[in-house]
């Protein structure tokens, strides 16, 4: 159900009928095994603008800064788009993060937001990136 609550997440930025819809997540979100809610555990989120190009000598394609759930400015490196999804021009993507590579030392999941590059023959630029940990 991850799955599900980014993508109502990518739609919601997407479309302007569905932002004004409430979507509660928190409810939407149980387990599918089980059928429990997932009310009860802490998760985190953040989303971060803040990313930067890597050279080609080095494992990754952009590291991100984010701040983690500890309050604590954090760098982790992250490749490239896997298995895109496409709505319009835009598109959305897991993405892998290089092992060992977060300066907190922890691992983290990652999906990337992407516009289309005008005039670029369909290649996207990343936009933003979603963390959760």
């Amino acid at each position: 159900m991850k799955y599900l609550r980014i993508y109502e997440s990518f739609v919601r930025d997407m479309d302007p009928e569905v932002m004004d819809t409430e979507m509660d997540p928190e409810v939407t979100d149980t387990d599918m095994d089980t059928g429990s809610s997932n009310m009860g555990m802490e998760g985190f989120e953040t989303e971060s603008t803040s990313f930067s190009p890597i050279d080609d000598e080095k494992e990754g394609d952009y590291i991100v800064n984010f701040v983690n759930a500890d309050g604590e400015d954090t760098t982790i490196t992250i490749g490239h788009a896997i298995d895109p999804e496409y709505v319009g021009k835009t598109m959305v993507s897991s993405i892998d993060m290089v092992p060992d590579s977060s300066s907190d030392g922890r691992t983290y999941s990652l999906v990337g937001y992407y516009d289309e590059v005008p005039g670029a023959g369909g290649a996207y630029e990343l936009r933003k990136v979603l963390i959760e940990g």
